[in-house]
């Protein structure tokens, strides 16, 4: 079960072990500019989201056939740059047990990845540059290497975790340098490991927020396979109807 968490602290010395980041063209330095802003320039907001999630027994690249579980709705409440989650209910009802104990479950879709991938002391290596057009707007498209020792990616599996080194791909906007589409893939896990594939990606797009428009989070999807199995799981994410949030806000939402 894919959550992406906070650097961790080995990550954050990883820096002084290893040097300063990587040289970076100015794209990569401008995008990081606007991410290091990201959480400041945003109001308090709450948004509702729905995780539709599906699994499958035979995954055989084009032929699987994913069968849908349940649906998890859930308050997402950004206060101050902070991520929590609230009223979280399984087809309409409150769950027996945590929810990261009922089935695949991800977080951080928000400022984590986002500034995790861009932070210096994360030292990505961005390459192979291109042009691109990403939901109608022309886009800069990279790949990207985040070793090992330098991630913050914290991959939950049943009471095991992992924080494995990835690869992917970033999209950022070439006129605002805001990043447009970020995707993850796990590489390396260990065979002790259950899980043996990892992979996540975050949509972000412009959103209203009490008349103002804002880059945020609007669809995401985060795949999960048993080591050794063909049994994967699939979450389907879907963020809507955000709000401004207040000490005097009061948090309802029209049933899904």
């Amino acid at each position: 079960m894919p959550e992406r968490g906070e650097p961790t602290e080995n990550a954050a010395r990883a820096g002084s072990v290893f040097g300063g980041p990587r040289a970076s063209d100015p794209v990569i330095q401008s995008a990081r500019d606007a991410a290091a802003q990201f959480t400041d320039s945003l109001p308090n907001y709450v948004v509702k989201q729905f995780t539709t999630r599906y699994q499958t027994d035979a995954a055989h690249g084009n032929r699987t056939s994913w069968q849908a579980l349940d649906i998890v709705t859930a308050d997402v409440v950004c206060e101050n740059g902070k991520e929590s989650y609230k009223n979280i209910l399984v087809n309409g009802k409150p769950p027996r047990d945590d929810i990261e104990k009922s089935g695949s479950w991800s977080t951080g879709e928000f400022a984590t990845v986002l500034q995790g991938i861009l932070a210096p002391y994360t030292d990505a290596d961005f390459h192979n540059k291109r042009s691109v057009t990403i939901n109608r707007h022309a886009a800069f498209e990279y790949d990207y290497t985040v070793d090992q020792p330098r991630s913050g990616w914290h991959v939950f599996a049943s009471s095991e975790s992992y924080v494995p080194g990835y690869t992917g791909s970033i999209w950022i906007d070439k006129e605002t340098f805001r990043v447009l589409r970020i995707e993850m893939s796990a590489v390396n896990m260990p065979k002790s490991f259950a899980l043996d594939a990892v992979e996540s990606a975050v949509d972000y797009d412009y959103v209203m927020i009490s008349d103002q428009q804002y880059l945020l989070p609007t669809h995401s999807e985060a795949l999960s396979c048993m080591r050794g199995t063909s049994e994967c799981t699939r979450n389907v994410i879907e963020f809507r109807n955000y709000k401004k949030f207040g000490a005097d806000t009061s948090i309802t939402f029209d049933k899904p």
